[in-house]
């Protein structure tokens, strides 16, 4: 690990600073860093220049990820940092890293403590919260790599096809770049399968995907908080609640809470198992549900069918996306990197499922 009271910064050779986005610089390529800014935070991940022979779409192990809310959006810069030179100095078991308080100057990059973070290979950003958000990333980057970094951000937006998916939108333009990348990583994740996706966040989305790409449509409804923030604004008598509370299961509740918790939980639910019972019947096949989105757990104990969960389908689908551009498609590297075999230590985010 790099010391900056003992001389001069030594930065890996795996690591070492290229040229630019997408130059190795050295025997191994920077990672692609992934940015998914959703309507409540911004996440970030770095993936493999290249792909690992082992990865698995359905578990994604970045080399490192995290994030932080748009109100701290000046920490990002020391956030994507310190994860990056926690995977340089070989620190791969935790790889998600908490919001630093003290954010870097513009232009700064970091450099102060030795440590100089490589250009990556490229960086793409999927965007659902407006133009400030993406103003946020720019500076994020010029924060770390100076005003060449200008050129480097590529914003994804939904199109006609994609990585395997063929969007069935009427005017596939509208369709949200996150659900988009949503759609792209889970049809990496289980090829061949019919999928129900649904992501509960802010608002809760779920989206139809056949076997063969082709993306049937979705829905789109208030998330577990907005439906509790409705009552409570909306109402002269019930209390404002927590949709990361617990619903305590299926049965009728015996108090107003309760009541509350629960009628919200089975509201979300009712709408994931007709939309799954409508689409198996539709395509006459089973089809697997996967739950993911930070308000997942709303579910946990309601809904009434098996279920996928997968925490992290937009950066999945953000680097699918990445390596097809890149022409890096399905091909993988004859030996693990040094970045490749650094993913195997990060922690493993494989999801659950249940009974499916």
């Amino acid at each position: 690990m790099t010391d900056s009271r003992q001389g001069p910064a030594r930065t890996p050779a795996s690591l070492a600073p290229p040229a630019g986005p997408g130059s190795t610089g050295a025997a191994h390529p920077a990672p692609w860093l992934l940015i998914d800014a959703g309507n409540s935070r911004i996440k970030w991940a770095l993936a493999p220049a290249v792909r690992p022979k082992h990865w698995r779409a359905a578990a994604p192990g970045f080399l490192a990820s995290g994030a932080v809310d748009h109100a701290e959006w000046r920490t990002l810069a020391t956030q994507i940092r310190a994860g990056w030179a926690a995977l340089a100095a070989g620190v791969g078991s935790q790889p998600h890293f908490a919001p630093n308080s003290a954010p870097m100057a513009l232009g700064q990059g970091g450099q102060d403590d030795g440590f100089i973070c490589p250009a990556p290979a490229g960086v793409w950003l999927a965007n659902v919260a407006g133009e400030a958000a993406e103003q946020a990333v720019r500076m994020t980057l010029q924060t770390l790599w100076g005003m060449a970094s200008a050129d480097w951000l590529q914003v994804l937006r939904a199109s006609d096809s994609r990585a395997g998916v063929r969007n069935g939108y009427l005017s596939p333009a509208q369709l949200g770049s996150d659900r988009w990348a949503s759609l792209i990583g889970a049809h990496a994740a289980w090829p061949g399968e019919h999928l129900l996706i649904v992501t509960l966040g802010t608002a809760t989305t779920v989206e139809a995907l056949r076997a063969d790409g082709d993306y049937l449509g979705g829905l789109i409804a208030p998330g577990p908080a907005l439906m509790l923030q409705s009552l409570a604004q909306g109402t002269a008598q019930l209390p404002t609640l927590d949709a990361t509370t617990p619903t305590g299961g299926q049965a009728f509740a015996r108090s107003t809470s309760d009541a509350i918790l629960r009628g919200c939980a089975a509201a979300q639910a009712g709408l994931v198992e007709r939309s799954h019972a409508q689409l198996q019947s539709q395509l006459g096949a089973p089809v697997r549900c996967v739950l993911s989105g930070g308000a997942r757990q709303a579910l946990a104990q309601t809904l009434a069918l098996p279920f996928t969960e997968h925490d992290q389908l937009v950066p999945a689908g953000l680097y699918e996306v990445a390596l097809h551009t890149a022409g890096a498609g399905e091909s993988a590297a004859p030996a693990a990197s040094a970045l490749s075999s650094l993913s195997s230590l990060s922690h493993d985010d494989r999801p659950s499922r249940r009974g499916a």
